[in-house]
């Protein structure tokens, strides 16, 4: 056999080793995200129709461009790393959110035992901001809004001003505002 043949036969018998070790790492991924049909079948198992669906889309990828978050559900955005403070976005057409995947997605309430809730206005109508541990959110809402503590009994809401002061404390789980001033709150924490 000639030197370029071997050449040749090494090269070959190289790529078809780098493409069998490739092939099984593309098709055992599971940290791959939800793509945009998931989230699209999901808006429509919701109820929404194509139209519908697309416009909670843009609604979502305006939000993750606004928040640097990113889309875990058809109307979800994970605000941290491990989705412990979320977005959620009321579906076109409904005044309050719903959870449309997850563990609590047959809870009537948005606002499940052990999170803690802000909206952006009165009688937790509108987005919701769900935090479910410790650490500040930003508060992207001015104007009339309400929140709900349904954190246990030990555990507070903290709002703190634009400039990052305390400025208040809530009482302990269960506790809730349904018209709350929101102008002059910056960040809110869950502790």
């Amino acid at each position: 056999m000639s030197s370029t043949r071997i050449r040749l036969a090494a090269l070959g018998a190289t790529l078809l080793g780098a493409l069998a070790l490739a092939a099984p790492a593309q098709a055992t991924d599971t940290t791959a995200a939800p793509s945009r049909t998931a989230f699209s079948a999901q808006a429509r198992e919701a109820g929404l129709d194509d139209g519908q669906a697309a416009e909670l889309q843009r609604w979502v990828d305006a939000e993750v461009a606004t928040t640097g978050g990113r889309q875990i559900a058809a109307n979800k955005i994970a605000l941290d790393k491990d989705a412990r403070t979320v977005m959620l976005l009321t579906l076109p057409g409904e005044k309050r959110v719903r959870e449309l995947s997850g563990p609590e997605a047959s809870f009537a309430d948005p606002c499940a035992r052990g999170w803690a809730c802000l909206y952006p206005y009165p009688n937790f109508e509108g987005n919701a901001i769900k935090m479910y541990e410790c650490g500040k959110v930003g508060n992207p809402w001015y104007g009339t809004g309400s929140w709900i503590n349904n954190q246990p009994s030990n555990y507070h809401m903290k709002f703190y001003d634009r400039s990052g002061r305390l400025g208040w404390t809530s009482p302990g789980g269960y506790a809730e505002d349904r018209n709350a001033p929101l102008d002059w709150v910056g960040y809110v924490a869950a502790c």
